[in-house]
């Protein structure tokens, strides 16, 4: 009896708890944003500048309060890790820097937002390229939220 109790008390507190602690997603309004991205110049590795620019270009309205335009550099690097005992490689370090150049009609600025990601080596080279895209996708797309979440913090 007093274990039903205990456990009743126990979720039902868990329940009180996690219902009143204030937590809200950092992505969720979005679509609520109140500016404009025009993508004027990109330079750098094409794939995900093209990714970039898919993701930013969504953000491209006519009737907002404030227009950004943006101009960007991306890097990407691929460096070598860890090696196993014949030289191959077996541990890759995928690095992508994209600076960023915001203009608007108050100010000018730059933003340098870095992402990086440790990839295991595959044997099946078809597979580690697929893999790679993969992650290229996912750092591309974290650049470009971290650009949209500061825009959306300047007053």
């Amino acid at each position: 009896m007093r274990t039903i109790i205990r456990n009743t008390t126990t979720f039902l507190l868990t329940i009180i708890l996690l219902a009143n602690c204030g937590f809200t997603p950092m992505y969720k309004d979005f679509s609520n944003t109140n500016f404009s991205i025009k993508i004027d110049q990109m330079s750098g590795n094409r794939n995900i500048n093209n990714k970039i620019k898919n993701i930013l270009s969504k953000y491209n309205f006519t009737n907002k309060n404030r227009n950004f335009n943006v101009s960007f550099d991306t890097e990407y690097r691929k460096d070598i890790v860890a090696k196993d005992t014949t030289g191959a490689a077996t541990e890759y370090k995928i690095i992508v820097e994209t600076e960023f150049t915001i203009i608007s009609e108050e100010f000018q600025k730059q933003i340098k937002i870095s992402e990086s990601f440790n990839m295991q080596s595959m044997s099946d080279k078809l597979e580690e390229q697929d893999y790679e895209n993969n992650i290229n996708d996912n750092l591309s797309n974290t650049i470009s939220r971290k650009l949209i979440l500061q825009l959306s913090q300047i007053k």
